[in-house]
């Protein structure tokens, strides 16, 4: 694996108060051809097998006279995925509290996902810049982009405060990492932008960690003369320091038993 780094000094006070210089880590050629295909058969075998709706991506699970509905896509959703895992959807989840989640988070994972995509997480658990901070960064998020032909992702930051005990999200030490299946074909769009001019072209077996909670990003349109959806998946990752966690689910805010 090489690794290299881009990183701005100035941060975008156009569109948000708390903006901070872009941070981008990039990975090329990542894994070993044979564990690279093991891996994105498996992406392609969970797309080809499942909708690509976004389920999970809002919330929207609700009761309703005793009957669990779940809306599996609005107009507010704006784009296409399937979510692989969401800690944050779990009761036991919000049983932690910042000295206990890394150690059940991880345990969580190694027994419920799939071992390939658990041995792609330790990957990156042990290389820079989490390796900078060892036991203390959580993928606690996974979704899968799909990008059909002619597609493109808006302009957005990821995630938000809900999440975190900061002031505000982008004072949260998160990162989002994607990884590409697929090589960019020149000129005909699906690269990763953002405001301050910079652009990533993707290529298969790369992968991308963005303080994506901090900077304004988008993909623009997928024109790929294949017309072959544009194919990657995105991991949420998080310092257990910053995540809001009131150690038992009755402290949130919101009552949420009616989900599980």
């Amino acid at each position: 694996m090489i690794i290299s780094e881009h990183k701005e000094t100035k941060p975008n006070k156009h569109w948000e108060l708390f903006s901070k210089p872009l941070s981008v880590y990039k990975y090329s050629d990542v894994f070993e051809d044979t564990f690279y295909q093991k891996l994105k058969q498996s992406v392609i075998d969970r797309i080809t097998n499942k909708t690509e709706l976004t389920y999970l991506t809002h919330r929207t699970t609700f009761n309703h006279n005793n009957k669990e509905i779940h809306v599996a896509s609005h107009k507010q959703n704006d784009r296409v995925q399937d979510v692989v895992y969401d800690l944050t959807f779990l009761k036991e989840y919000w049983s932690q509290n910042n000295e206990t989640v890394y150690e059940w988070a991880w345990e969580y994972l190694s027994k419920n996902i799939h071992p390939i995509f658990y041995k792609f997480l330790l990957n990156f658990k042990n290389v820079a810049p989490f390796s900078e901070e060892p036991n203390s960064y959580i993928p606690f998020r996974w979704h899968l982009n799909y990008l059909a032909h002619t597609e493109f992702l808006s302009v957005h930051s990821d995630m938000n405060s809900q999440y975190f005990n900061t002031p505000a999200c982008q004072f949260a030490r998160a990162r989002s990492l994607t990884f590409y299946l697929h090589d960019h074909v020149p000129n005909y769009g699906g690269e990763l932008f953002f405001l301050s001019g910079f652009i990533h072209k993707p290529k298969q077996n790369e992968a991308v960690l963005i303080n994506g909670n901090c900077c304004y990003h988008g993909i623009n349109a997928n024109m790929n003369p294949s017309k072959k959806p544009r194919l990657a998946f995105t991991t949420r990752w998080a310092h257990k320091d910053d995540l809001y966690l009131p150690g038992n689910i009755e402290n949130t805010l919101y009552k949420v038993n009616h989900a599980y």
